[in-house]
C-alpha cells in the first residue's frame, strides 16, 4: 500500500520528466501532461491508487495548511505546494465519484526569462510602463501566469518599485535582491477575496498592483480606478482574443454602464497580451502563440465605438512593425515560417481559419 508520502515521489518524477502537469486519481493510472500531451504511466511502474491512498495522498500534501482540512468533507481545494531544492506546484484537489483526485501544476523555482519563453522584444517596451493598465489573457494552462511573473520579475529587476499582487494560490516567488520588491497576497489565506485586496492595495504604496481574473462589475471598476490615480495595473481575464477581453469585461456591466467603461478602457488601457501554448514541431515542448495589442490613436478610436472592434485584428497587424503589436494569425505565419510550429497545428488554432489558409498560399 502507497504510504501518503509516496505523492512527493510522483511529483519528482514528473518535474524530472518535464511534466507541466501530474493528474493523480483513485483507481486510475496515473497520468502527466508533457509538451501539451496527456501521457500514462504504466501500471508496472507506478499502482493505480486506492481510494485510501488517494486520501492520505491529499492528507500529506495539506499537513503544512494554516488550517489542515478535514479530507473526507472536501468537494475542491486549491493551495501552494513545495518540494525544497525541487519544485513549487499549484495543487488542485477534487472529488469526483465520491473519490479523489489531485491535478499539480509544477511551477518552476525560478522565474524564466523573456529569452527563454520566447517572448517577443515588445515585452521590454511593455515593462517600461509606469501607469495605465495591462490585461493579460488564455484560456486555462495557456501560460499566461509564467508570462505574468517573467514580466513582473523583469520589471523589478530593473526599476525600485514596490508591486503588490492577488494571487489564488500564491505561484512564483520573486527574488528579494532586485531594485524592487513584491508583496505577495493569498486569496483565503492573506486577505479574503480580490476585492478586498484592491481596496487594501491602494493604502499600500504600490507602484504596481497585479491581480487575478476581473470576474466582476466591482473588480473592474477598482482596478480601473487605480490605474487612474497613477498606478500600473496588470490583471488576468479568461478570454481568447483581444477583442473578447474586451467583450467580457463589458458583459460586467449593463448597457446603460458600458459607453463610460468604453471611455475608461479607451484612456487607460495600454495592452492586452492573449496567449495560447503549441506543440512545436521538431521537440518535445510547446511554444507560445501570442496576440499582442498595444493601444494607439487608432485603437484608441476602435475602442471607443464597438462598431469597429472588428478592424482591431487588422489595426494590430498593420501597427506590428511601429508599435509591436500583432494579431494571432499573423504570429501563428511567423511560427510556421520558422519551422517551428506544423501548419496543420497553426491551421487548428488560428482565428479565422479561412483567411489562414489564404495568408499560407493554401487553396
Amino acid at each position: 500500500m502507497q504510504s501518503g508520502a509516496f505523492i512527493d515521489e510522483l511529483l519528482r518524477l514528473a518535474h524530472k520528466g518535464g511534466a507541466s502537469d501530474l493528474i493523480v486519481r483513485t483507481s486510475d493510472r496515473v497520468r502527466m501532461r508533457i509538451g501539451g500531451h496527456i501521457v500514462t504511466v504504466p501500471e508496472e511502474k507506478v499502482a493505480m491508487p486506492e481510494r485510501s491512498a488517494t486520501k492520505a495522498m491529499i492528507t500529506h500534501l495539506t499537513r503544512h495548511l494554516p488550517a489542515a482540512p478535514d479530507v473526507e468533507s472536501v468537494n475542491h481545494l486549491d493551495f501552494h505546494y513545495s518540494l525544497g531544492g525541487v519544485c513549487h506546484f499549484r495543487v488542485h484537489v477534487l472529488r469526483s465519484n465520491n473519490c479523489f483526485g489531485i491535478v499539480a501544476r509544477l511551477i518552476p523555482q525560478r522565474i524564466p526569462g523573456f529569452e527563454q519563453l520566447r517572448l517577443p522584444p515588445v515585452f521590454n517596451e511593455i515593462s517600461h510602463y509606469r501607469n495605465g493598465m495591462i490585461l493579460m489573457a488564455g484560456a486555462t494552462g495557456s501560460g499566461k501566469s509564467t508570462s505574468l511573473a517573467a514580466l513582473l520579475s523583469h520589471i523589478i529587476a530593473q526599476r525600485p518599485v514596490h508591486a503588490v499582487t492577488l494571487e489564488d494560490p500564491i505561484e512564483f516567488r520573486y527574488s528579494t535582491r532586485h531594485r524592487g520588491t513584491v508583496t505577495q497576497r493569498e486569496i483565503g489565506t492573506d486577505v479574503v477575496s480580490f476585492k478586498q485586496g484592491l481596496i487594501d492595495a491602494m493604502r499600500e504604496s504600490p507602484d504596481i498592483i497585479v491581480t487575478g481574473e476581473l470576474r466582476g462589475r466591482d473588480e473592474v471598476q477598482l482596478a480601473l480606478e487605480a490605474a487612474e490615480t497613477g498606478h500600473l495595473v496588470i490583471a488576468t481575464v479568461h478570454a481568447t482574443t483581444a477583442t473578447g477581453v474586451m467583450q467580457r469585461i463589458m458583459a460586467a456591466f449593463g448597457k446603460d454602464q458600458q459607453a463610460g467603461i468604453r471611455e475608461r478602457l479607451a484612456e487607460n488601457l495600454r495592452a492586452i497580451i492573449v496567449q495560447k501554448l503549441l506543440p512545436m514541431k521538431s521537440a518535445k515542448q510547446r511554444i507560445v502563440a501570442l496576440e499582442i495589442m498595444i493601444k494607439n490613436s487608432v485603437v484608441k478610436h476602435f475602442i471607443l465605438d464597438p462598431g469597429h472592434w472588428s478592424e482591431i485584428p487588422r489595426a494590430m497587424e498593420e501597427g506590428h512593425n511601429l508599435y509591436g503589436s500583432q494579431s494571432f494569425d499573423q504570429h501563428l505565419q511567423q511560427l510556421v515560417e520558422s519551422d517551428l510550429v506544423s501548419y496543420e497545428e497553426a491551421l487548428a488554432n488560428a482565428v479565422f481559419r479561412e483567411d489562414f489558409a489564404l495568408r499560407m498560399g493554401k487553396e
